[in-house]
């Protein structure tokens, strides 16, 4: 009384065949419809960015200093070290700008015409004591010393009046 494939309808193997393929169809139209598309950043209606300070508190009181001693001059903060210095052209360029990447300085004096760089300014706060920001400050030290660019440090706590800044910058220069 066993049935076998010789004596099922036809028909209802074709009814089965047409249910089984609709549910796959249904199954892989339903999965990927269930799932939100992931948008493109570059679609994203508001990208996660935030203002935050350009200075410091403490620096800003050193630019206010700096204005105050430096009138005839320009005046840049937080200048990028490859913006400021170049690699020799006989040099490996992309290794020697690698070597400064990320690195800025808190201040640039320039002269009038924005054209001659006079002297980079860092302001040195307790940060400056850690072994990993020395050697950090070595190599930026070193970078601006090669290129022929006067480095002038101050520390935060003892920050000079306009007057020494405006002594100490010209004995530099």
């Amino acid at each position: 009384m066993g049935s076998s494939l010789e004596t099922i309808n036809p028909s209802i193997l074709i009814v089965i065949a047409v249910v089984i393929f609709a549910l796959i169809l249904w199954s892989l139209l339903n999965t990927s419809s269930d799932k939100p598309k992931k948008e493109s950043v570059d679609d994203m209606k508001v990208w996660p960015y935030v203002a935050r300070e350009l200075m410091t508190a403490p620096e800003r009181e050193l630019y206010r200093r700096l204005q105050q001693a430096l009138p005839d001059y320009l005046i840049f903060s937080q200048v990028q070290l490859s913006r400021i210095i170049d690699v020799a052209p006989d040099a490996q360029k992309q290794a020697w700008l690698n070597r400064i990447n990320r690195m800025s300085v808190d201040f640039v004096i320039c002269a009038t015409d924005g054209a001659k760089i006079l002297a980079a300014i860092e302001l040195d706060d307790s940060s400056h004591d850690q072994a990993e920001r020395i050697k950090a400050d070595s190599k930026k030290d070193k970078a601006l010393q090669s290129a022929g660019v006067p480095i002038i440090r101050w520390p935060v706590k003892g920050m000079p009046q306009p007057q020494q800044l405006r002594a100490d910058f010209l004995k530099r220069r």
